[in-house]
């Protein structure tokens, strides 16, 4: 029977080596992540972000009001909310035998490295997508059509309302939402509006669009996807956190190299200690749309 980490599982054990550079299959990581806030803390049971004027008692232009000479101003109430991170650990092993590696032209023990770091990073990205389906203020549920260039427009327009303006706005969407049958790719090229439009000529060339309707527009499969459709965001930056905990700001995991000497065996131990949030509800938008199974 075969055992994981054993030369049954490391094809290159059983191969002559033919190329110097291995073909390896990354996930898609580090792509909301970047997008969002980011707190670390060295160590931390709960990790508390700050929210000011988002709560029951805030300041606006109606608090303003006009002063009559030598009159005393009332008072109103102005409080600070928090959203709360808690985190959980996150784990995943590999295992790689001595046999594996002594009949291994490649380097394995390398490769899992990378492949370990790039999994904990898109488990990160995964847990921050599973968050759109938490913005109930704004939503746009079109789960048996076509993402449009007017779902973005619509999707601009709620956050525009209930926000300053004053940070970009980013989408993350699964890639047949953006190229493809039921892809944003099919309104641009049905469409005579977009003829000969910049954002129209970098998707015949590259399939990449930027900058769709104020949104910088990127794409990630770290979804649960359902029903052939997938639930997307549009969000600001201080919409979602993701919080960290231990190791260090720019590395917030750790991978440990243990040996079982009784199985001839190297165990690659990947750990990250961190959760996500929902900083401000208003500050994205759920886009529920259609994509070709």
């Amino acid at each position: 029977m075969a055992t994981q980490g054993d030369t049954s599982y490391i094809a290159g054990a059983l191969l002559a080596v033919i190329s110097p550079d291995a073909v390896i299959a990354y996930s898609d990581a580090g792509v909301t992540s970047r997008l969002v806030m980011n707190e670390w803390r060295p160590k931390a049971d709960t990790i508390s972000v700050d929210k000011w004027n988002m709560g029951t008692n805030t300041l606006t232009s109606a608090d303003v009001a006009s002063h009559t000479e030598a009159a005393s101003t009332t008072s109103i109430y102005l409080n600070s909310d928090k959203a709360t991170i808690t985190p959980a650990g996150y784990t995943v092993r590999v295992d790689l035998t001595e046999e594996s590696i002594l009949s291994n032209g490649d380097d394995p023990a390398s490769n899992i490295g990378r492949l370990i770091g790039n999994g904990i990073r898109a488990k990160q990205d995964n847990l921050l997508n599973a968050l759109f389906d938490s913005f109930t203020g704004n939503a746009i549920n079109a789960s048996t059509a076509a993402l449009t260039v007017d779902h973005l427009y619509e999707a601009y327009g709620l956050i525009d309302e209930d926000s300053d303006g004053m940070m970009p706005l980013y989408g993350v969407f699964y890639p047949k939402q953006l190229n493809g049958t039921y892809g944003l790719s099919n309104d641009l090229i049905t469409s005579t509006s977009f003829l000969g439009s910049p954002t129209l000529n970098d998707g015949l060339v590259s399939a990449i669009y930027g900058q769709v309707a104020g949104i910088n527009i990127t794409r990630s499969r770290e979804f649960s996807v359902a029903n052939s459709a997938v639930k997307a965001g549009v969000f600001r930056k201080d919409a979602l956190a993701l919080g960290t905990v231990g190791f260090s700001r720019e590395s917030p995991f750790k991978i440990t190299p243990q040996y079982d000497a009784d199985r001839a065996t190297w165990e690659y131990v990947g750990f990250m200690f961190g959760g996500v949030v929902e900083v401000n509800d208003n500050y994205g938008c759920e886009v529920w749309t259609r994509y070709q199974a």
